[in-house]
């Protein structure tokens, strides 16, 4: 279950990670000749082996985020993605007048793009709506997770295809059985107990969007008071055909996202589907993160102490670490995200810090440099020379790792997804350390 905190602090990995050191000198200098007798070397390596785990939790709070996430995606290595929104309303404000007579003009689902896809928009989609059996409750802890489900109708109360266009802002109006909105409007313009504000969601309990067995991209569905709701369209009997529409807002704290992953005929088919951690060299020589279905990557370090063996005092001046998304794990269809973060976890797997910016004051983003042409040269880019410093020297419970993860928005409203390579992979991830030897004569 995820909450930013929450997460970092339960997550339970056991890494076995190798660390060999190849150098080159670059400089030799020598000071303080006139106090004591002394020289350093600078040396350059880049071959410092780094580990890599991909590590998954059980599940991520999907609920009140605002969003509405519906449709199947494949990727190419990790398997199928399948998301369904929950969509529960709140009681709505019916005003007119008991006296008048009122007949049924339609009934609809207002469905709004929110601008977030993943997959092929060029191809039709398809969605079904279901009404709930069940009330939608939040647990305990007041939120609902993506593993989270409730009872709906097998028999959808309608389908819709279409051919999105996420980025224009579309809206979509799905009607549905006239049979269901006279039933409303007849009991709300009685004034009937089931439908008033102490029972109305126990009455109508909400729907679920499912996507069509042929749907191929995830669409982003805005989801607010009036974005996802139901208008149910009807006019008073007056001659005048005096038009009225009765709207249904969402329950935005309820919504929630249910989200599966079908990983049959991928490297994860034979693991467990939660809490589980998975070296490279078990899926390819391949680390990765996703999001919605909560997986990250922790990178270790064991044998940095190595470089202490170069002389009698070793100081790091610089660390630089580049991760490179494997080609052909992105797309158009499937864009590199624009942000990774690190954190600095200890032998617990408790979060004791961030790898900061040059300030230190925010924590440091993964600057993406692109390589447009041929791809092979695309990088994320961190200076962990600061965390690297501090690691030198340390044992046991006092040695650190990091934990490669996206931000909260990315990993509980989005599908991003990143793989990189461990360093026997195609694009081998490369630690660039820069350090000092001092030596005294």
């Amino acid at each position: 279950m995820y909450k930013r905190a929450d997460f970092l602090y339960s997550l339970f990995l056991y890494l076995t990670l190798a660390f060999g050191i190849s150098s080159c000198y670059d400089e030799t200098n020598s000071y303080g000749k006139d106090l004591v007798e002394s020289s350093f070397r600078t040396i350059l390596i880049d071959s410092s082996t780094v580990t890599v785990t991909s590590v998954m939790i059980d599940s991520v709070e999907t609920s009140a985020k605002g969003i509405g996430l519906v449709g199947r995606y494949t990727h190419p290595l990790w398997g199928k993605v399948i998301s369904s929104a929950y969509i529960p309303y709140s009681h709505p404000s019916y005003s007119t007048d008991i006296e008048e007579v009122v007949e049924l003009d339609s009934f609809v689902f207002s469905m709004n793009l929110s601008g977030y896809f993943i997959g092929d928009t060029t191809l039709i989609q398809q969605i079904e709506l279901h009404q709930l059996k069940e009330k939608v409750v939040l647990n305990d802890n007041d939120y609902l997770y993506s593993n989270s489900s409730f009872n709906y109708d097998p028999t959808p109360l309608a389908t819709r295809s279409f051919k999105p266009k996420p980025k224009s802002g579309e809206s979509l109006e799905i009607r549905l059985p006239d049979a269901l909105g006279k039933d409303l409007l007849t009991r709300f313009h009685r004034r009937d107990q089931e439908v008033s504000a102490d029972f109305f969601e126990d009455y109508f309990k909400g729907i679920v969007i499912l996507p069509g067995e042929n749907s191929q991209t995830i669409q982003g569905l805005a989801v607010g008071d009036t974005a996802s709701s139901l208008k149910l369209y009807y006019h008073l009997a007056d001659g005048l055909k005096n038009s009225q529409v009765l709207v249904f807002p969402v329950k935005t704290a309820n919504q929630f996202n249910h989200i599966d992953h079908d990983r049959k005929g991928t490297p994860l088919e034979s693991y467990p589907t939660k809490q589980v951690e998975i070296p490279s060299a078990e899926i390819g020589n391949r680390g990765f993160l996703f999001g919605g279905i909560g997986w990250y990557t922790r990178l270790s370090f064991p044998y940095l102490n190595n470089l202490m063996q170069q002389g009698e005092q070793v100081e790091i001046s610089q660390a630089l670490l580049k991760i490179y998304p494997e080609p052909n794990t992105y797309s158009d269809f499937n864009p590199l995200p624009d942000s990774l973060f690190l954190y600095i976890v200890d032998e617990n797997n408790v979060v004791i810090n961030t790898v900061n910016d040059y300030l230190g004051t925010e924590v440091q983003g993964g600057v993406l440099v692109k390589d447009n042409i041929y791809k092979e040269n695309t990088y994320y880019y961190f200076d962990v020379s600061n965390f690297m410093q501090d690691e030198l020297g340390t044992i046991g419970k006092y040695k650190h790792n990091l934990l490669l993860v996206f931000d909260e928005n990315d990993i509980t409203k989005t599908f991003k997804n990143l793989t990189i390579n461990d360093q026997a992979g195609r694009s081998p991830i490369v630690l660039q350390i820069t350090y000092r030897i001092y030596e005294s004569y």
